[in-house]
């Protein structure tokens, strides 16, 4: 299901999302009305490992979770952003992105993202700052959960000598 976003209308959770940080309002518009408000049901995969990135999204309520294969790489809540990189980058989708519980996104093009960059360069360096944020924030967790792992393993191997 596809609809244009008010924003207005949607302000108070459109200020709570990362990517958008430190927009002015304008630019908060022009970026969530160069997306369209979709609404998807359990698993239905919003993408795949390997396919061209055409999109990324902004997950305003639900919770994606992020597969290589059938490894959960990361679980994804309200007010978070996936598919960026590849959109940023030009690269395939490097995981899987499946809804596992029914989700609201605003799915923003790649080809729409691009034109906003091109027409405002302040609004580019404050998304690109808050996708480095967001990014890098991602990074920090996903290094914690694998020492986290690395530590439980020990633990199992130790107990099991």
């Amino acid at each position: 299901m596809l609809k244009k976003i008010d924003v207005t209308r949607h302000i108070k959770i459109v200020e709570k999302i990362p990517f958008v940080r430190n927009l002015s309002l304008h630019q908060m518009q022009q970026v969530l009305q160069a997306g369209s408000l979709e609404t998807h049901p359990v698993g239905h995969l919003l993408c795949k490992d390997g396919e061209k990135s055409t999109a990324m999204y902004i997950l305003l309520a639900g919770e994606l979770a992020v597969r290589d294969g059938s490894t959960l790489l990361a679980n994804v809540m309200p007010v978070d952003i996936v598919g960026e990189m590849g959109v940023i980058t030009n690269q395939s989708r490097c995981a899987t992105i499946e809804v596992v519980r029914d989700v609201t996104v605003i799915k923003v093009g790649k080809m729409q993202f691009d034109a906003l960059l091109k027409q405002d360069v302040d609004m580019a360096a404050r998304i690109y700052k808050n996708m480095l944020d967001s990014l890098s924030q991602k990074l920090r967790s996903n290094n914690e959960r694998l020492s986290e792992s690395k530590g439980q393993d020990n633990l199992l191997l130790a107990a099991s000598v």
